[in-house]
């Protein structure tokens, strides 16, 4: 069903040394997941196509796979191939169904045969994968159905009592227009992946005009309004006092995919210290912290509350730096770091912008993806394209395999040097993303490229440089 997770198991009691495993969606099988193990040390790597961005879990034990808070989107054909003496597969088929609704606790809403029903969504702030579901009556009609993460929005106009009057918001909350006493019944909301539901039950009586006891009520009600705008002008003064003083303490930094990016406490800590680092909402958990700071100049690693920054994260030493390493564009966003001292409390917030490398090629031409990385004895080498990152190259203990799509056009001298790879006589299906994973048993390293026709270069990085300056103006 929407929103619950899906667990595809391998089957193994634990991943050996020079095992890899491989996971693909699709018919074209694309790779979403890679996991190797190699002197006692897994790494790996999960897609941040769009789709499964923040979704995939991977058993480092097993190698099975679990998709959290899944969409009709992710039904489909996965394939699991294990590379051990011998290489194996298994096929899945996955059927993500509609929502089903289960609601506990009711609200009483009554309006007036003409007024607008409101009922409002009690989540006081949307995740970027929430699934919102309306429904209505016994049999749970539904309403209106919104996909905060794909920003699609659906609603009722096949039932005629309902037809132009249901208007959904972007928070969630359902408003019905022009009310009926037919529209009188049980209202159910669910927000899908975080298991969080609401029941209104609403009332439309007939208009009978107002009453004395109405009108002295519409005299209180219009001056607690005057009292409570009073209290909203001093909390906003307060509100923009706040947030002038953080401007005063926001850094911007800018990165690119693949390469190590530092965030600078611009502090020395001392011993006994608290320091906390968040990403995106700082109401959530923090993505690391040390309760008791102990002076120190190693960088240490660190625990992580965030998949995303599983094996990336280490704090620098004395300093509590941020670093990251091997960011990706999903790491892009508003960081937040706290130290809190027997003296002093210290916040800081950095707006980061992860960039793709740009590479521009003519039609008919040859094009060198540099990635500068060291290989090793051992590495799993994996070149993958386009946004289903089908996989065009695997090299492993010196056997090399390469997509039909690329036969006859790759040149592969510096592959197991360095990584780089060369694409000859680029058509126009060649034109997109272009994705390195080196994978060893101590780290998973990547490079991702951007190619694209020499003619648009100008206008592909305009377009960058907007949405950094849209993704900055829109931070709060």
């Amino acid at each position: 069903m929407e929103g619950d997770p899906v667990i595809l198991h391998t089957n193994l009691s634990e991943i050996l040394n020079d095992d890899t495993i491989l996971w693909g969606f699709g018919p074209k099988e694309s790779v979403i997941s890679q996991i190797a193990r190699k002197n006692d040390l897994t790494s790996v790597f999960a897609t941040d196509e769009v789709s499964f961005a923040g979704r995939l879990q991977v058993d480092h034990k097993t190698g099975s796979l679990t998709i959290r808070n899944t969409r009709n989107r992710h039904s489909g054909q996965y394939k699991l191939t294990i590379s051990r003496e011998k290489t194996t597969s298994r096929i899945f088929h996955v059927d993500v169904f509609d929502v089903v609704v289960e609601t506990d606790g009711v609200k009483s809403v009554s309006v007036t045969e003409g007024e607008s029903v409101i009922l409002q969504n009690d989540a006081t702030e949307l995740q970027k994968d929430d699934l919102i579901v309306w429904r209505f009556g016994d049999k749970g009609i539904l309403l209106a159905k919104i996909d905060v993460e794909t920003n699609k929005l659906s609603l009722n106009h096949a039932d005629e009592r309902f037809r132009n009057r249901l208007q959904l918001e972007q928070n969630g909350s359902l408003t019905i227009t022009n009310a009926r006493p037919e529209h009188t019944g049980l209202y159910e909301v669910q927000i899908r992946g975080r298991e969080s539901s609401q029941r209104f039950l609403v009332s439309v009586s007939a208009d009978v005009g107002w009453s004395s006891t109405v009108i002295a009520g519409i005299v209180l009600a219009v001056l607690l309004l005057a009292g409570l705008l009073a209290a909203v002008v001093i909390y906003y003064r307060r509100r923009i006092s706040e947030l002038e003083k953080q401007v005063a303490e926001e850094e911007k930094v800018e990165g690119m995919e693949g390469r190590t990016v530092v965030l600078k406490t611009g502090t020395t800590l001392q011993n006994g210290d608290e320091i906390k680092w968040w990403f995106g909402d700082d109401k959530n958990p923090p993505i690391t912290q040390n309760s008791e700071w102990i002076s120190t100049d190693a960088d240490t690693s660190c625990d992580v509350s965030d998949e995303r920054f599983r094996n990336k994260v280490q704090l620098g030493g004395g300093t509590g730096d941020l670093i990251i390493s091997y960011i990706r564009t999903i790491h892009s966003g508003v960081y937040k770091v706290q130290i809190s001292g027997k003296t002093r409390i210290k916040n800081k917030r950095f707006i980061v912008t992860v960039n793709v490398g740009i590479v521009s090629v003519k039609v008919g031409q040859s094009v060198t993806l540099e990635t500068n990385i060291e290989i090793q004895e051992g590495d799993l080498i994996l070149w993958t394209f386009g946004v289903k990152n089908g996989l065009i190259v695997k090299a492993e203990s010196g056997a090399t395999s390469i997509s039909e799509s690329f036969r006859g056009r790759l040149q592969l001298k510096d592959l197991l040097l360095n990584g780089s790879l060369t694409i000859t006589n680029i058509t126009n299906a060649d034109f997109g993303h272009f994705q390195l994973q080196v994978l060893n048993s101590e780290r998973n390293r990547f490079r991702r490229f951007n190619v694209i026709e020499a003619s648009t270069e100008k206008k592909v990085r305009e377009s960058t440089e907007m949405i950094s300056l849209l993704s900055e103006e829109g931070v709060d």
